[in-house]
């Protein structure tokens, strides 16, 4: 039986008919049953289902830059679910049937801090270096904003980042990486966020290369 406490504006809980109410995140929620479908899922629905567990993967291997960069765009939303939503449309290479991840398009951060000018990459035994040129400094472009980085490796679906270890003034950072990367082809993505944090910029792709 369904509960109307407070009345009918007030909150909800348990199954009335076919709805069932909840509270999720301090919200109310009233969703139809579950119902089991007896249906086979058609080849669309299982290609989606295989796109978003690939992108999903992704994501959740970075969830605490995800959590971050796209917090303010959430509005009490799952920021993981908003970044997959927000990246779907454009995270897939596809040739007939098979498809990967569309690495250089995919996003972990969306802001108003200004990104990098001309950022870079370069390889070095058991390191990778980023590189950036020198910016003029304005309202989201500030010598003090911190950089946060990402080396992603697809053989090995991990992660390996530093978060807002260096500022833009110093136009460049040496990273460690793990030595069992050697060999390895790599993804690397740079973002910007305020000195104290509050504000957040677009990630963006530097580069592919091969870890030594």
């Amino acid at each position: 039986m369904g509960i109307l406490k407070s009345g009918i504006n007030g909150p909800v809980r348990n199954k009335t008919g076919s709805s069932v109410a909840r509270m999720h995140r301090n919200i109310n929620v009233v969703t139809g049953a579950y119902r089991k479908s007896n249906k086979p899922p058609t080849a669309l629905q299982l290609e989606a289902q295989a796109k978003f567990s690939l992108l999903s993967s992704f994501l959740g291997s970075i969830d605490d830059l995800v959590k971050t960069g796209f917090k303010q765009y959430s509005k009490g939303k799952d920021p993981i679910n908003v970044a997959s939503s927000y990246n779907f449309n454009h995270a897939f290479l596809v040739d007939g049937t098979d498809f990967t991840l569309n690495y250089p398009e995919l996003v972990y951060s969306r802001g108003y801090i200004v990104p990098a000018e001309s950022p870079g990459v370069l390889t070095l035994p058991a390191q990778i270096g980023f590189n950036w040129l020198p910016q003029r400094q304005s309202t989201y472009c500030r010598y003090t904003d911190l950089a946060t980085f990402l080396i992603y490796n697809p053989a090995k679906k991990m992660a390996f980042r530093r978060a807002l270890v260096t500022d833009r003034y110093a136009q460049g950072h040496l990273l460690d990486v793990p030595p069992n990367f050697a060999g390895d082809t790599v993804h690397c993505y740079m973002s910007f966020a305020s000195k104290d944090g509050k504000l957040q910029g677009n990630s963006i792709y530097v580069g592919e290369l091969i870890c030594v």
